[in-house]
């Protein structure tokens, strides 16, 4: 999305989106039918205050909000499939609450739509149900701050002492049909992390048909090794308020997006949403991507005020027809930071005919007039024969590829095999 906005939601609207399901107990914490979802569901409980583990024999519906609390741990085995019956559908892991979902490759555990899992579902299909949150304690450069699509959930921290927390594990996750819309600039994402620490376990993660963005990271320090993000429509991958962590092995696919201009819907969104640190504080948003392959309909990189990041092997292929951009800056510091790294090389390719430098960075500013605050002139301030070094290691080149990530190594959601589930 593009502004994280703090202000907290009205009871009204609160109200509209927590509901919830009926009765309580164990399942421990299961509900009875409720009016949304199909009678054969076991319907969660809309607050899950106790250790609670979960059936993979049965499917679990969810009928509004499932909110995981008083440090409770959630266990999701194997194989399970929990459904969001209404698109106000969602699940939050709430700060020192935990989230153990560890399933394999031959048996993934499916977050998805309830149309999706009783067949009504087309391919892509985006907004069906909310999305997972995982909320922490680990630091942002805001402090503490309520969560965009329910401000009950506050998050975060303005030290440094719980970057290290865990929000549990999510290994072999699929998230399907995702994305619901609270207010205008409110939304679910597919998998959102608030401030979650870097003992949190991400692994093998496949994000398919997001009505917004596919990831989201606000603050702390999550590291992700295997994301699949297929058809969001907004931001495939979007960091902020000082997110540092290493995203390793990422294979982004746009299919469609809101718009083809190259950064209102990005591969990589990374911002710090107001200029409110100084240029080149060490606090800044700083996302380190290792081998990172983009196919582009919209933007490959929106980057926005302080934010930086670390490139190691990234690749982006823009098959884009209405504008050939693929990097943008928004603000004056964001051509000032020194935030930026090139580590490994990194390539920009078109499918459709050879790349020029201002076709691919963009002259233009989103909000500075300043001619030379823009993409281009910062990436060809040091151009040499083999292109633009801008980092103790890397290359930026156009249109000769490098590697990005192996593809055939990406988990891509489909039980038993890196085959891709939807394309």
């Amino acid at each position: 999305m593009n502004n994280f906005k703090t202000t907290t939601l009205s009871l009204a609207t609160i109200a509209a989106i927590a509901l919830t399901g009926c009765g309580g107990g164990s399942d421990s914490a299961a509900a009875a039918a409720t009016p949304n979802c199909d009678s054969s569901y076991t319907v969660l409980s809309s607050n899950i205050d106790a250790n609670l583990t979960l059936d993979s024999t049965k499917v679990y519906g969810m009928d509004g909000k499932v909110k995981v609390t008083n440090n409770a741990v959630l266990t999701i085995p194997a194989g399970t499939t929990i459904a969001g019956c209404t698109s106000a559908s969602f699940m939050v892991i709430t700060p020192g609450s935990k989230i153990e979902a560890n399933g394999t490759q031959a048996n993934p555990i499916v977050f998805t739509s309830q149309k999706d899992q009783l067949g009504n579902s087309a391919n892509n299909k985006a907004g069906e149900w909310g999305g997972l949150v995982l909320a922490g304690n680990a630091y942002t450069h805001v402090g503490t701050v309520a969560y965009e699509a329910d401000a009950t959930v506050i998050f975060g921290s303005s030290t440094h002492t719980n970057d290290g927390e865990s929000s549990g594990t999510l290994n072999y996750v699929l998230v399907k049909h995702s994305g619901y819309e609270v207010q205008k600039d409110k939304e679910l994402n597919g998998l959102s992390l608030a401030g979650v620490g870097s003992g949190t376990t991400l692994t093998n993660i496949a994000i398919i048909g997001g009505l917004d963005d596919g990831l989201e990271i606000w603050g702390g320090t999550p590291n992700i090794t295997g994301l699949y993000v297929y058809n969001a429509q907004d931001d495939s991958v979007d960091t902020d308020l000082g997110y540092r962590g290493t995203i390793t092995n990422t294979l982004v696919q746009q299919v469609n997006v809101d718009a083809t201009n190259a950064f209102d819907s990005s591969t990589m969104e990374f911002g710090n949403d107001q200029d409110t640190i100084t240029t080149d504080d060490l606090n800044a948003t700083q996302p380190t991507m290792v081998n990172f392959t983009g196919y582009i309909k919209g933007g490959g990189l929106y980057n926005k005020y302080d934010a930086g990041f670390r490139w190691d092997n990234v690749r982006f292929v823009s098959s884009k027809t209405v504008d050939t951009y693929e990097v943008v800056f928004r603000g004056v510091d964001s051509f000032l930071t020194g935030a930026k790294h090139v580590d490994g090389n990194v390539s920009f390719i078109n499918t459709t005919f050879g790349l020029a430098d201002n076709t691919t960075y963009s002259a233009i500013n989103t909000k500075d007039t300043n001619a030379t605050h823009n993409a281009f002139t910062y990436f060809t301030q040091d151009i040499n024969n083999t292109g633009i070094n801008i980092g103790v290691n890397g290359v930026i080149t156009l249109g000769t590829e490098t590697s990005g990530v192996d593809e055939a190594k990406v988990w891509k959601g489909t039980a038993g095999s890196n085959l891709a589930l939807e394309n």
